[in-house]
């Protein structure tokens, strides 16, 4: 009986592919299976139960298929399932297909893109790459919220007529709508969105945004429509105008111009913004405000490299009230800088580097004409050379440095030639390591009113010859298979200079910035730079200890120079050092501990704990830090903080919780803390932050800042601020409208 069956069913398919397929014409070939396949009167095949048709790399399946050979139609009154050659889905009801199954209508669709999106709609019309659908819905989301007894998904857009473009790769929407878990969030008339399927970048609109303002009873609005500009496979542009109107309150506008470009060997970007006033009448500038940051970064050839850093603003705090989460909101000053450098020029190691360097402020309270130009800056390190077990190199320096005004600590104008030769000579020695170490400094010095005192200026040239000699000494003991391979290594340096002090004469450009520490009580040099001079003689002492958990260290020096600038520029009093210290454990849990205590007054001037812990609930990092100083006996400076941040891990897969903040223990305030919630699930996230900064002055109130945003994917994201600050600061509340990475969402499948 069965193999009757396969006989019949084998003799129908037989029938099916030489008698129809040839009258196709120039259609592709399909194929048709089912449990039983008959004729009408019309001569209409008749396909049932579990009836299929095949063509290349499509199939359609339903439990009735008939194909009407005269027009050429597949007609489908039952529900079936369609799958395109992009393992696309589409389910749908009475409808029909034309041979060549790109062209169809039919009711209650339900798509399913190959990237997990949905759409379902009441009637669909596809002609080719354009699926047209009535009254459609769509999300990208897979995860469901059940409300009473209806369950939807996180968020979805339901527009009057959806319009999907497979070819060109952007779903236009018309009357669309937004609903998060079912609530309508906002209408947008007309939206161009790319389509979920699209892997290449495409020129288009993205999300508008819309914001409303309110300024006592005038109420103003501003619009911003992005453009998006592929102008090559190397270049975009992004160009985002923003309108205000309406109320009488403001008719300006803001235009950002992002523009970015991979180029050979590097990359180019460049972010313009500005302001300005075309409705105002009797307006003689169209300018207001504005900035420019460019990045320039390109491999000239395999020796050379040329770096291009630039900021620029018309008005001071430009960029910290259009850009205020860009970290080049809190610097003191904007920065323009242009470096050349080479590698492996003489030498496989040798470095060199030119760079000029412009600065601006970007504080209200600074002051721009004592802040430098660089122009140029030359340095070029020769590489190491090894001979006769010695190591030595040279360092070649120049600058020349001009502001409009000088001060008590920069001239007006100063050029510099450096010339640094370092010598190194390493011996063993009773399995002792025994270092001979020299630095030899030639330089001359060109400056251009440098201010004395409030009524004095000099102005002169100057030569200095400073040589730094070196020796030092450490032999490590271990103790093997006790104590965890404990190793000691004890190490003593002396250090000779011709005790010189600096002069006043000269302007500190380049020795900022100094500490006294573990890092660099070693040094020959202890500054930073080399406009200031290290001119102590002294004896440098310490003992290391560590295991594979393990690392500790302690130091100290004795000053034989009684003027010697570094020792007594950080602080300490007598010859005898501050005793310096750390102290590391490394497992799960890090475990740090530095230390700096004044023997002299017998107190712990500085000490800073950190600790950074993987616990089962999430990162845990708490910083503790303790200094003062003292004068007479008396404590002038007495500083004692704690920073902490709290990180969890996934509640229920897609959420965080974080908590950070720096906390005041001699004030006993919270001078800053934030709390924030997040969750991203595969097509939905929400970040929810709330941030107070407190003040130890009683006239001045805490400023608590909240900020509210949401993510979709696909669309973007939509961020209010300034939702937790005062009454009439609450009337400038507006939403932001941002590029989302669908990474975000992807990574949390």
């Amino acid at each position: 009986m069965i193999k009757n069956k396969i006989f019949i069913q084998t003799k129908y398919l037989l029938i099916l592919f030489f008698l129809i397929i040839p009258n196709f014409n120039f259609a592709k070939e399909i194929l048709i299976y089912a449990d039983s396949i008959s004729y009408d009167e019309e001569e209409n095949i008749i396909a049932k139960g579990n009836a299929k048709i095949f063509q290349e790399n499509k199939l359609i399946i339903s439990e009735l298929i008939i194909y009407d050979k005269i027009n050429e139609k597949i007609i489908l009154p039952l529900e079936f399932i369609f799958k395109d050659e992009k393992n696309n889905y589409f389910e749908g009801k009475n409808g029909f297909f034309l041979k060549n199954l790109n062209i169809a209508e039919f009711e209650d669709p339900k798509i399913k893109l190959n990237d997990g999106s949905r759409i379902i709609g009441k009637k669909i019309k596809r002609d080719g790459h354009i699926d047209i659908i009535s009254k459609g819905v769509y999300s990208p989301c897979n995860s469901r919220v059940k409300i009473a007894n209806f369950i939807c998904p996180t968020w979805q857009l339901e527009g009057e007529k959806i319009l999907h473009d497979n070819k060109n790769l952007f779903l236009y929407q018309k009357h669309s709508k937004m609903r998060v878990i079912n609530t309508p969030v906002f209408y947008i008339p007309y939206i161009v969105t790319p389509s979920p399927l699209r892997k290449e970048r495409k020129s288009g609109f993205l999300s508008p945004s819309i914001s409303f303002n309110f300024f006592d009873t005038k109420t103003s609005q501003s619009t911003s429509l992005p453009y998006y500009f592929n102008i090559s496979e190397d270049k975009e542009l992004l160009f985002t105008p923003i309108i205000h109107y309406g109320g009488g309150v403001d008719s300006s506008q803001r235009f950002i111009f992002d523009y970015n470009q991979i180029i050979s060997g590097g990359n180019f970007r460049t972010d313009l913004t500005f302001d300005s006033n075309f409705e105002e009448q009797n307006n003689n500038s169209w300018l207001n405000d504005a900035s420019l940051i460019t990045n320039f970064d390109k491999n000239l050839n395999e020796k050379y490299r040329i770096k291009i850093d630039s900021a620029l603003q018309t008005s001071k705090s430009y960029i910290q009230i259009t850009k205020p989460n860009n970290e080049l909101s809190y610097t003191n000053s904007l920065s323009t800088n242009i470096n050349l450098e080479g590698f492996n020029l003489n030498k496989i190691d040798d470095y060199f580097k030119v760079s000029m360097n412009y600065y601006q402020t970007n504080q209200k309270n600074e002051d721009n004409k004592i802040l430098p130009i660089v122009l140029p800056k030359f340095k070029y390190f020769t590489g190491y050379s090894n001979k006769f077990g010695n190591t030595s190199y040279s360092t070649y320096d120049f600058y020349n440095i001009f502001r409009v005004k000088s001060s008590l600590i920069h001239a007006k104008r100063q050029q510099k030639i450096s010339h640094k030769y370092n010598f190194q000579k390493r011996n063993i020695f009773y399995k002792s390591l025994i270092n001979f170490d020299t630095e030899v400094y030639n330089q001359i010095f060109n400056t251009e009113k440098k201010q004395i005192d409030s009524n004095n200026y000099i102005t002169g040239t100057y030569y200095r010859l400073f040589p730094i000699f070196g020796i030092s000494s450490e032999t490590p003991f271990k103790f093997k298979n006790n104590f965890k391979n404990l190793t000691i290594n004890p190490k003593i340096s002396l250090i000779l200079t011709p005790g010189i002090s600096n002069s006043n004469n000269l302007s500190n450009e380049d020795s900022t910035n100094n500490d006294f520490s573990i890092e660099n009580i070693y040094q020959l040099n202890r500054f930073s730079g080399n406009d200031k001079m290290d001119n102590s003689k002294r004896i440098t002492y310490g003992l290391n200890g560590y295991t594979e958990r393990f690392r500790s260290s302690i130091s100290q020096s004795y000053e034989f120079t009684d003027n010697s600038n570094f020792h007594r520029e950080q602080g300490n009093e007598e010859n005898l050092s501050d005793l310096i210290g750390s102290f590391q454990y490394l497992n799960l849990n890090e475990l740090s501990y530095n230390f700096r205590y004044d023997l002299s007054n017998s107190y712990l001037k500085k000490q800073n704990i950190d600790l950074n812990s993987k616990t089962i609930f999430g990162d845990l990092n708490f910083s503790y830090l303790d200094q003062n100083s003292k004068v007479n006996n008396i404590i002038s400076n007495d500083i004692e903080t704690l920073n902490y941040s709290f990180l969890s891990r996934k509640i229920r897969r897609f959420s965080n919780i974080n908590i950070s903040g720096l906390y005041d223990l001699k004030k006993e305030i919270n001078t800053e803390y934030t709390i924030g919630y997040s969750y991203f699930d595969e097509c939905f996230g929400i970040n929810l932050d709330f941030t107070r900064k407190s003040y130890e002055e009683d006239e001045l109130k805490p400023q608590d800042l909240l900020t509210l945003m949401f993510s979709f994917k696909n669309i973007g994201s939509y961020k209010s601020t300034n939702l937790a600050v005062s009454e009439n600061d609450k009337q400038e509340i507006e939403w932001e409208s941002f590029d989302i990475d669908n990474d975000k969402f992807e990574n949390n499948r």
